[in-house]
C-alpha cells in the first residue's frame, strides 16, 4: 500500500487542509510505493485554478532517499486543483520504489 507521510506544513499521515495551505507555498512529504502499487496520490490542497494547472503548476520535485533501481522511474501523471499523482511502471515483477522526498510548490511571484 502506498504511504504518504507529510512533513510540512503538517506532520503525519493526514494531508493539510485547504485552510492550512492558504498561507503556505510549499508542501513536503516522504513517499513510499510498495510491491505492485503503481500510483500514489499526494493531497496538497492548494486550490489551484485551471489556468495555473494549464501552466504546469504545481511544481513537483522528488528525490530518492536511497539508490533507485533501473525499474524505478516515477513521473507526475496528474495534477489537479488539490492533488498530484505519481505513477511508476510495473514491469511484471512488482515495483518497489525507494523512499522519496516529494516537494510541491504552488505558483508564486518568486517562482514565476
Amino acid at each position: 500500500m502506498p504511504v504518504v507521510t507529510y512533513d510540512w506544513p503538517v506532520a503525519g499521515l493526514v494531508a493539510p487542509t485547504a485552510t492550512q495551505m492558504v498561507k503556505r507555498n510549499t508542501l513536503t512529504a516522504d513517499v513510499s510505493i510498495e510491491l505492485y502499487d503503481t500510483t500514489i496520490t499526494i493531497t496538497h490542497n492548494m486550490q489551484l485554478t485551471a489556468a495555473q494547472l494549464a501552466a504546469g503548476f504545481p511544481l513537483v520535485n522528488f528525490e530518492h532517499k536511497s539508490l533507485p533501481s533501473e525499474q524505478e522511474r516515477p513521473f507526475v501523471s496528474s495534477r489537479t486543483t488539490n492533488t498530484v499523482v505519481l505513477t511508476v511502471t510495473d514491469f511484471g515483477v512488482g515495483t518497489i520504489v525507494a523512499p522519496m522526498r516529494v516537494t510541491i510548490n504552488r505558483p508564486t511571484s518568486s517562482l514565476k
